[in-house]
């Protein structure tokens, strides 16, 4: 991540513009405000995959003046540690394929998959924008693995990723690679705290530094990119006491505190009147553990004691809800050596996470499993997986057998990922009331909002959100300033 950090500065103002502060003026409780000079076009706050697509789809549509602030040192937020799926409607790679797909069909699978809970209008144009989005970011430099596959819980092989192991990280460098060539101003270690609300409308932001310095920095449009509340128990408690604090997060596996994602964005829209939707919407995965691949189809999920318990290309809810039944926190995942592995296996196998086995045999001591008991188990899986019948579990998507020798294999568990709720928004990524009006001159995208998942998101829809949301709600923030 070199290169992304920046201490309590602010860079590449463009047009002359000044970033420094005049004198600082005293506050109540011993603090002091600084009052900063520029008034930005517009102000990103959060420089996650949201923020940064936000940022420069902002100047890209003519905004002078664009500053992101970023409570952590580094930009990437979530985004940076994403295996990096992204889907999109792309009939070019899908005949490459040997497939079709539509904007139709593209649709109905988010929308049903969400469980029919989303906002229609928000479902159509994440759908509608995706493909533009793709290509949006191939412009920049991103080189996308021509293979389309099928991303777990994905519903369909629309799912794309980079030719580099750690996608999540291409974005965000080819993003912070463009915001820098355009002049984008970032400052790093600004968390902020509430909006400048001035004549009914957003004239700015207030944040607070961690030597506990305050800042008002001046904008005619502010858009809201702070990601979700993955990491806020409180928040957690009060919308999905489910999931409660013994679930860590897949940012931070055992240190939740470390993941930015404390919903600040949230509770500052709430604060100006802002509606929200879905906030009981939170998944849950299987991440750091002994999953090594990005698609369904050729893994098997068994208890701790050996007996297979769900449809492993099943909804993470409903696989949770299967783990859940057994008693146990907690399950092996094993997979073979004709699997494709995905961007954390060497990780994985390196730090001993995930381990390899040369026989069943082998395998079932290293698991603490009677032998017959798991030959059982895997030739049932494997002839379930020969035939297309799964008698058990009533599974009907199957890539291949795992019988191919060294068996890769570890033990997983769930942690919080994703808040599908959040912040409700407008196609035009504009903040809404509760009676649907909306709040002029803020904007917000990717994870702060809420309404465009419903119950569930498909995997590799995240990343799909963030970027579709986000240039949205630069450009209109951009128009938006240029009116005002």
């Amino acid at each position: 991540m070199a290169g992304f950090s920046q201490a309590q500065t602010v860079s590449a103002v463009p047009d002359g513009a000044s970033a420094s502060a005049p004198a600082p003026a005293a506050v109540s409780g011993g603090r002091y405000a600084h009052l900063r000079e520029t008034v930005f076009d517009v102000i990103v706050l959060g420089a996650g995959g949201a923020g940064l697509a936000a940022a420069v789809a902002a100047r890209e549509a003519g905004a002078a003046r664009v500053l992101v602030l970023e409570k952590a040192a580094v930009a990437g937020g979530h985004a940076m540690v994403s295996s990096g799926s992204v889907n999109a409607y792309d009939p070019e790679g899908q005949a490459r394929m040997g497939r079709s797909d539509s904007l139709e069909a593209y649709f109905r699978d988010t929308f049903e998959g969400g469980g029919r809970a989303a906002d229609p209008e928000l479902v159509r144009t994440l759908v509608e924008g995706s493909e533009s989005m793709l290509r949006w970011l191939a412009d920049m430099g991103v080189a996308f693995d021509p293979v389309l596959f099928e991303a777990y819980n994905a519903l369909y092989p629309r799912s794309h990723r980079t030719t580099f192991s750690r996608s999540g990280y291409v974005y965000v460098r080819a993003l912070m690679r463009r915001a820098k060539a355009l002049g984008v101003a970032v400052a790093f270690r600004e968390r902020a705290e509430r909006f400048e609300m001035r004549d009914g409308r957003a004239r700015g932001v207030w944040t607070q530094n961690a030597e506990g310095l305050t800042t008002l920095w001046r904008a005619k449009a502010v858009v809201l990119a702070t990601g979700g509340f993955s990491s806020s128990m409180a928040l957690r408690q009060d919308w999905a006491p489910k999931l409660g604090s013994r679930f860590g997060t897949t940012y931070s596996v055992g240190f939740p505190d470390e993941d930015p994602a404390t919903g600040d964005g949230i509770r500052m829209a709430v604060a100006e009147g802002a509606a929200l939707r879905d906030m009981d919407a939170v998944m849950a995965i299987p991440f750091w553990g002994g999953r090594v691949l990005d698609y369904p189809g050729a893994e098997i999920f068994l208890s701790v004691i050996g007996r297979r318990f769900t449809d492993e290309t099943r909804s993470w809810e409903k696989v949770l809800d299967g783990l859940l039944e057994t008693g146990f926190p907690d399950f092996w995942v094993v997979t073979d050596a004709a699997s494709r592995k995905g961007a954390t296996f060497a990780t994985k196998v390196q730090q001993g996470t995930v381990r390899s086995a040369e026989s069943l045999d082998a395998l079932a001591d290293a698991m603490s499993i009677p032998r017959e008991r798991l030959k059982a188990e895997m030739a049932r899986y494997n002839e379930a997986a020969r035939t297309g019948i799964d008698p058990d579990f009533g599974r009907k998507r199957f890539t291949q057998t795992i019988e191919k020798p060294p068996f890769y294999f570890g033990r997983e568990r769930f942690d919080v990922h994703y808040t599908c709720g959040g912040v409700a928004i407008t196609p035009l990524a504009q903040i809404k009331r509760d009676d649907g009006t909306v709040l002029p001159g803020l904007f917000a995208a990717g994870e702060v909002t809420g309404g465009v998942h419903g119950r569930f998101r498909l995997g590799g829809n995240g990343l799909t959100d963030a970027f579709v949301f986000g240039r949205i709600a630069g450009t209109n923030a951009a128009k938006f300033a240029a009116r005002n």
